[in-house]
């Protein structure tokens, strides 16, 4: 490889762990406050940092901040106030990145699937956290809409299992792949590839095939559109019909 080539990925490296320093001591500093004075303006300035760290991850070789940050911006969005525990697990997430900067970035040779079951789980109004961690079930989630996202997470935490969010097919192979979810669910319309093509890309993959795969869709199970989706693949429909085709699925998998 050309040494230029070289030199700038390892300025840009270094560049990107200069700028997440900042990010992360300014979530730290807006956490110290929120332990001091609730105040909704923290949460806020928490979810833009997270954001802003997300987005600069994305052009550098930094797979496990990229992923903590993920799960990070995954939760963020859903917390709804920082109360104790929830300043408590952004914490925990903030000294997990900030262990990774202070060491080796690219992390070889670490086990991601492992790593991101041990980060903090979301929490879902009136449902036990420590339900999560007894069963460490695993579901990724592409869902584009936040609002049907929120349903299905919900339903998946009365079961006791963690989930995790994306709203784009192409971040959702990266995810299966390096963090190898026990099941995912696809929306039927995600963005350039629908949950079919999405589907049919898993299927083929060596690393991601052997992951049970359900469409999420306002579809009969024997519509035209759903024909090509591979034969394991299960359905669950919106609507009145979710919660059994859900619960019919995950007996399907044996997820319990």
């Amino acid at each position: 490889m050309n040494k230029n080539v070289v030199d700038l990925d390892d300025q840009m490296l270094a560049d990107f762990r200069d700028e997440a320093h900042d990010i992360i001591n300014s979530i730290d500093v807006h956490l110290q406050n929120a332990r001091g004075k609730a105040d909704p303006i923290h949460l806020t300035a928490i979810q833009r940092e997270v954001f802003n760290l997300r987005y600069k991850g994305k052009s550098v070789a930094a797979p496990l901040i990229n992923l903590t940050s993920h799960r990070l911006a995954d939760y963020v969005t859903t917390c709804k106030e920082l109360n104790e525990g929830a300043i408590e697990d952004i914490q925990a997430f903030v000294d997990k990145i900030q262990t990774l900067l202070d060491g080796d970035m690219t992390a070889g040779g670490t086990d991601t699937a492992e790593f991101v079951r041990e980060l903090p789980s979301k929490r879902t109004p009136d449902i036990d956290p420590n339900w999560l961690k007894q069963t460490n079930v695993e579901a990724l989630l592409v869902i584009p809409q936040r609002s049907m996202a929120v349903i299905v997470e919900r339903e998946l935490a009365a079961c006791g299992y963690r989930s995790s969010v994306t709203q784009t097919s192409f971040e959702a192979i990266e995810l299966a792949v390096r963090t190898r979810p026990d099941f995912i669910i696809v929306a039927k319309t995600i963005d350039e590839l629908s949950g079919i093509d999405l589907a049919n890309a898993l299927q083929a993959m060596p690393k991601t095939r052997n992951i049970p795969t359900a469409v999420l869709t306002s579809d009969a199970p024997n519509h035209p559109s759903l024909q090509d989706l591979p034969c394991r693949t299960a359905i669950i429909r919106k609507g009145n019909s979710f919660g059994e085709d859900l619960a019919e699925a995950l007996a399907r998998f044996n997820i319990t």
